[in-house]
Order: C-alpha cells, then structure tokens, then sequence
C-alpha cells in the first residue's frame, strides 16, 4: 500500500513539474483576405519581424520567441493592425487586407485587449480626424475635441474588461496621447496658418508637458506616445542647449546624457539617435566618442563602433570609392576613374525615380549647374533604379530636360557597390569629392539647403 502512495506521489510531482515549466514563445497566425504577398511584417519597440505568408491556404503562422509583452503592428500591404502581444499568449486573427471597415477578429487570450485597439483607432478617426483638420481649429474647439476624445478612451478602455495591470497602464498611455497633442498644439496651428507669431492663451494646460517625467521606463517600453514625448522634450532643450555654432545632434547627445537618469531610456534613446544619424553628422569622430562615452549598453555600442568603422573609410581627405562602367545617358559607360585628374570637384548626386525628395531638388541642381558652368566642377546623377526601370530614368531626363552627367547603376542603393560602400541609407544623398578623387565630404549639403552649399565651394574656391 505503501509502495502505490509513494508512486502516485511521483506522478502527481511529475505532472505538476510539467505543468510548471514556463512557455517561452507564442504563436501568432492567421488567415488574411485579398492579400497576394509574400511577407507580413510585425514590429513593436526594438522588433522588427517579417512573416511568411502562404497564399495557397491565404494564412500565416509563426513562432514568436523572446517578445516582450506590448504593443505591435501588423503591416499587411497598406493596412495596418494595432495589437497587444505577451510573452507566451498565442494570437490568432483573421482579416480582410483591403477592406478596412471590417474589423480583424481575434482569438486569443488577449482578444479584449486587441478588441479594445480595435475601437480606439476608431474613436481617434470618428472624434478628432486628420491631424490637418484637429491642428487647425481654434484654441477652445481643440480643447473641447481633446477633452471629449480623452473621455470616449476613458469610458471605452473602463468598459472593455481588460486586465488590471493592463488598464492602469493604458490609462496612462491616454494621458501620454492628450499630452502629446496638447504640446503640438501651437507649432502645428502656426505651421497650417503659416502665422508663426500664433500663441496660445494663458489658460491653456500647457503645464501638463512640463509635469512630465522623462525616466519612466516601464511607461517608455509600453507607449509610443511617451516615448515620442521624451524624444521631442528632448530635442526642445537641446536646440536650446546648442549655440549658433555647435551642431544640433552633438549637442541632443549630450542634453539626453544630462537630462535622463533611467539606464534603459537613455541608452535608447543614444541608440536610436546614433542608428539614424551618425550617417550624416559633419563631426564623425566627435559624434562616435561621446556617444562610446554616454553609453553604457556594450551590445549597442558594438553595432555603432562596427558602422562607425565603416564610416571611417569615407571621412574626408580619404579617397572615394569607386564605381565602375555606369551606363552613360549620352552613350557608352563611365567609371569615376574616367573623372577623376581633370582639375574639376565632381558634385555627385544619389537618385531614385521613385524618390519624390529627389524630384524636389532637380529645379534647384538644374540652376545651381547653370551657375556653374564653366568653373571647375562638374554635376554627376547617378540612377540607383533596378534595371527594368531604365526607360523610366531615361523618361525623366527627357522630359525634365536634366543636365549634367545622367549616370544609371541599374542596382538599388542596397546592392550597388559604390552606394553600399558610402552606407548610403536614404536618398537623396550629395557627395563631393575633390580634383585629385578624395573625400570632401561624404555628405554633402543639399541643392536645397543654398548658402550652406555655396558657402562650402567658395571655401574650396570653386570658380
């Protein structure tokens, strides 16, 4: 009798044991409608995923490992589902990908919560519209709309049984949201009016930006809105920390390395102003050490110090990169070694059709190569196009009548040698290098941004 307890109590311990160890994924699938594509991408704070979909069966599943509980977005085609992810909790859904109307059905444990997102981008088209249309209204109207968009969040986030530790954090991610356009309120009203001595009244809650503290981490994890508050507080106090003379990004460095106390947030924040900047900052090696010196994440500091490395093959007084045996608008096929021992500067410009930026700056680079003709530069366009895109590039110099040296790379800028040497992550992008083939500078300023431009060549004494 004995021996039957004592292996029935190595039963109950073992199942017990089983039932005990933890689920360290979830799976999220689905089924998607109208929706012919071959990934789905997912992405949350510091994730980005892409998702095989099977357009046979018009579903997706996948195993999601090390995702930390918050919220995500679905971007399928041109629609995108807002949701609530936890460590372990599976996620099913179904959706229709261009019938926006029609609400994504959740299963799950979490389907109140994603029910509720549901909603609340509902609520935000039906109460407060476009940003155009909430921005321009008069100060009281603003109010009035801000308030009664608060209060319909409020009521729905109360009445849509979700879980405790939930609600009490979405509650202050609606406060985060109130807060967020409370401060863009005046520079946004100026911006649609073009009145830049627009001023809101006295009584308006402007004291709520001030109230808030920028070391939340949990908050900053959790909201967008928060953490898009901390970023443009941030930006506030360094543009007034910067003189006329010192530089807009050194000095957002070092306002976060003074202003954020919170480890988490602040090596975010260097992290992230670092991943989108150091490609074009005019001091590299200054940029880099203060940033090696604010840090204190070593995984983040590898990743910068690795594309800080690379940056260093292009700093100026190096010799260029080359590229090689362009297609020529004019005919034939051109390598940078053809240009280079000419006595002329080469101002080179990186385009895209597809990239309407690039489209803004040709009237402006047509004129500036009016000015100087004849002096000793020259203007060379290089297409980053894919190949079947040839006719279409060449449309563009017709049609536009475009001068200078028309140059096509027939590889995007992520596949073309000479682009992915320079780390060229967006475009458009000007490039000077001198007479003799070495590095001006590797970013150099727009047709756009005039005096800057011009100031840069009379120093060279281009003429």
């Amino acid at each position: 009798m004995k021996i039957k307890h004592y292996l029935l109590g190595i039963v109950i311990t073992f199942i017990s044991c089983k039932e005990q160890k933890t689920k360290d994924y979830l799976i999220l699938s689905g089924k998607v409608e109208n929706f012919k594509k071959r990934k789905i991408k997912l992405s949350g704070y510091n994730y980005n995923k892409s998702i095989r979909f099977h357009k046979k069966s018009n579903s997706f599943s996948d195993t999601l490992r090390n995702i930390k509980p918050g919220h995500y977005k679905l971007q399928i085609n041109q629609r995108i589902v807002n949701m609530y992810l936890s460590s372990f909790d599976d996620l099913d859904l179904v959706i229709d990908a261009k019938m926006r109307l029609k609400d994504p059905i959740f299963n799950g444990k979490n389907e109140s919560i994603n029910n509720y997102l549901t909603k609340k981008i509902k609520k935000h088209s039906f109460i407060l519209g476009s940003a155009e249309k909430l921005f321009s209204l008069d100060e009281n109207e603003f109010l009035s709309k801000m308030d009664k968009y608060k209060s319909a969040l409020d009521d729905l986030a109360l009445s849509s049984k979700l879980p405790k530790e939930y609600f009490i954090k979405e509650k202050r991610n609606i406060h985060y949201e109130f807060v967020r356009n409370i401060k863009n309120y005046q520079p946004y009203h100026r911006m649609l009016y073009g009145n830049n001595k627009f001023v809101v009244s006295e009584y308006f809650p402007s004291e709520l930006v001030e109230e808030i503290d920028i070391n939340k981490n949990e908050d900053y994890i959790n909201s967008l809105s928060y953490r898009l508050l901390v970023k443009e507080l941030l930006e506030k106090k360094a543009n007034e920390r910067k003189s006329k003379k010192r530089d807009f990004n050194l000095a957002f460095l070092e306002t976060i390395h003074v202003e954020v106390f919170d480890t988490l947030v602040k090596n975010d924040l260097l992290h992230n102003a670092a991943k989108e900047i150091i490609y074009r900052v005019d001091n590299l090696n200054e940029y880099y050490k203060k940033y090696m010196l604010y840090s204190t994440n070593e995984e983040n500091k590898k990743e910068i110090t690795k594309i800080y490395n690379k940056l260093k093959l292009t700093a100026k007084g190096e010799i260029s990169p080359k590229f090689e045996n362009l297609v020529n608008y004019n005919g034939g096929t051109t390598s940078l070694d053809d240009l280079i021992g000419n006595g002329k500067y080469k101002y080179i410009d990186i385009w895209a059709t597809w990239c309407g930026i690039c489209k803004r700056e040709i009237p402006l680079l047509k004129r500036l190569e009016q000015k100087y003709h004849g002096k000793n530069i020259e203007f060379i366009s290089i297409s980053v196009d894919k190949k079947e895109d040839k006719k279409k590039w060449e449309s563009i110099i017709k049609d536009r009548e475009l001068g200078g040296m028309q140059l096509f790379a027939g590889e995007t800028k992520e596949d073309f040698k000479f682009t992915s040497d320079y780390l060229i992550k967006g475009l458009p992008r000007f490039i000077l290098i001198d007479p003799d083939g070495k590095i001006v500078t590797a970013n150099a300023p727009r047709p756009s941004e005039g005096n800057k431009l011009e100031d840069l060549l009379n120093k060279l004494s281009v003429k």
